[in-house]
């Protein structure tokens, strides 16, 4: 009998300790705004005000912030553009570099993206003896799931649905790339399981 307090005392310990973990992991406003000043190299956390933190789901919590800057302008035909920023006392950055590298990266993402639906597309044909046939992307990642796309996939990097044409015996799926227009020369396409449009990783 005496046995029985003594485990719901542990067992309320145990509870405690874990809620004083989760308590310990959670975000504080001065951890976020250092976080932030090293991710963008700021040698002091006082440009950056945190406006809000998400409750945490799982490890990820979302912290909104807004961040001081200076932008270099300049004037051409009339209109004004931002070519250059800069945090605090850095050197200036260039705005056309970091458009170009978060293009690229999202190109890349969507290409790895189209290759893992083309991979489960033959899959889905070495099974069943044809290819879905849909002109719908949605009908196609429903086909597919979860048996042979683990995780759905359904836009590209830029957030637009990718296109999906396709009969038993071909298809093409595609991304019209950043500009989201078809036939501009950036889109990536791939037919039967061959890149023939955009840039190989």
């Amino acid at each position: 009998m005496k046995s029985m307090p003594r485990a719901l005392v542990i067992a309320a310990l145990a509870i405690s300790l874990i809620c004083v973990a989760a308590v310990a992991r959670e975000l504080r406003s001065r951890d976020a705004r250092n976080a932030i000043a090293q991710a963008l190299g700021l040698e002091k956390p006082d440009g950056v005000r945190i406006k809000s933190i998400s409750a945490p789901a799982g490890s990820d919590t979302v912290a909104e912030a807004t961040i001081e800057a200076a932008f270099h302008m300049t004037e051409k035909d009339g209109k004004w553009t931002a070519v250059e920023f800069r945090t605090g006392d850095r050197r200036w950055e260039s705005i056309e570099l970091i458009q170009t590298a978060v293009r690229k990266e999202k190109t890349l993402r969507t290409t790895a993206d189209l290759r893992t639906i083309a991979t489960a597309l033959e899959a889905f044909k070495r099974e069943r003896g044809h290819y879905v046939a849909s002109n719908n992307c949605s009908v196609l990642i429903d086909q597919l799931a979860p048996r042979y796309l683990p995780s759905i996939v359904r836009i590209d990097a830029w957030s637009r649905e990718f296109d999906y044409k396709g009969t038993e015996s071909e298809y093409s799926l595609a991304s019209q790339g950043p500009d989201g227009k078809p036939d501009t020369g950036d889109e990536i396409v791939i037919r039967n399981g061959q890149l023939v449009k955009g840039t190989a990783e």
